[in-house]
């Protein structure tokens, strides 16, 4: 087994966040206050008599059926384990389904987690890249012709995808499955960016197209769309003997969510607080989408790559393939902090954030944009 990779996206994250002066690293919308949740929900937050035990290994009952109504599909509270985070919901999804010798398809660029996961585990990886020519989308008829070449266990997908804010809509998912179906392999999809689709269309979740057949697995959680990630509350929707695969190896980690994150997880994915949350999410994107488009006109030496889903859009620096050391000056002597496309196997460009409220968003988008600027005028020595 070969050692387990620096996982370098959050590594580079967590060496500099807390000394940023202008955080534009982060991947999810502007996190909720507590006021903020409290008048959602039109309730206190905590009962005082709540008592701060143990919380329930799977999740409790209230969050797990919480967590199965957002779903179509006819679910029962034990097809849902309750992760911290949907970090932890990746980990045991790919431990529990992944095995020496496995072949896997894995896109890229992306979220960094899984590859290095299948690498340590000793899989057989093989990767569909989103690439610049065609807007970071997939292109459909070659995966397919990987699936039907290499016909591998699981075909793990994030959709929308980080870095790219770029999405399968939901017929090229549904081709995906009805694929996988047929060669009999597993769709793994973290989907915890899908409620952050710019444009009207809402995204299917692949529990939705095929969960009956038992070859799909989704994880998600309330980080990114949601604004809690705070709460560290995740998930993972799969058939119940996986779920009590991954719910033994998490024994071994976490052992359960905690009770007082449960407890307002439950109540914000109750139907008018999920709504209420949900609509704000897309209030802030929509308008920072605006900002964005504005801001990117007329630039010299960078060109914006604008997403389709998510509060990350990527930075393409031109004729610059070096980006690790732009965006270090970049914190350095700024003070700023975004993320290097090579921590996503995508070099030359940067992973920005967009999730801040507007006005804080188009303040910080200006003095990146000077900054950035400043920085790729000077002659390199």
């Amino acid at each position: 087994m070969v050692d387990l990779r620096e996982f370098r996206l959050e590594r580079w994250q967590s060496l500099r966040e807390t000394k940023a002066k202008i955080l534009l690293s982060e991947s999810g919308i502007e996190p909720l206050s507590i006021g903020e949740l409290k008048e959602i929900i039109g309730e206190p937050i905590l009962e005082d008599e709540f008592t701060i035990g143990y919380g329930w290994t799977k999740g409790s009952i209230e969050l797990r059926e919480a967590i199965m109504n957002t779903y179509q599909a006819k679910l029962k509270v034990d097809n849902i384990l309750v992760t911290h985070g949907s970090i932890e919901a990746n980990l045991l999804v790919t431990l529990s389904q992944v095995k020496s010798g496995d072949k896997v398809i894995l896109e890229k660029p992306n979220y960094m987690q899984i590859h290095g996961l299948t690498e340590w585990i000793g899989a057989k990886q093989n990767f569909i890249w989103r690439k610049r020519e065609n807007d970071f989308k997939i292109d459909l008829t070659e995966l397919i012709n990987l699936m039907r070449r290499e016909k591998p266990k699981a075909i793990f997908l994030t959709n929308p995808n980080n870095p790219t804010g770029q999405y399968l809509t939901t017929k090229e998912l549904e081709e995906v499955y009805v694929e996988a179906e047929r060669l009999n392999a597993k769709v793994i999809v973290d989907e915890v960016y899908l409620g952050t689709e710019h444009e009207d269309d809402k995204l299917k979740s692949i529990v939705d197209i095929g969960f009956e057949s038992g070859n799909v697995i989704a994880t998600s959680g309330l980080s990114k769309a949601y604004g809690l990630p705070g709460l560290r509350i995740g998930w993972i929707i799969a058939g119940e003997k996986e779920i009590e695969r991954m719910w033994s190896l998490k024994d071994y980690t976490t052992i359960a969510p905690s009770k007082i994150s449960d407890k307002i997880a439950s109540k914000c994915l109750q139907p008018q607080a999920r709504m209420k949350i949900l609509e704000r999410t897309k209030r802030i994107l929509n308008e920072n989408v605006k900002i964005l488009k504005e801001a990117s006109k007329n630039l010299e030496k960078i060109r914006v790559h604008m997403p389709k889903a998510g509060a990350i859009f990527l930075m393409e620096f031109i004729d610059r393939s070096d980006d690790e050391e732009i965006c270090e000056e970049l914190f350095r002597e700024y003070g700023i902090l975004i993320c290097p496309g090579s921590t996503f196997d995508l070099k030359g460009f940067a992973r920005v954030g967009m999730g801040a409220k507007p006005e804080l968003f188009k303040e910080r988008l200006e003095i990146l944009k000077q900054s950035i600027t400043k920085i790729l005028s000077k002659k390199k020595c």
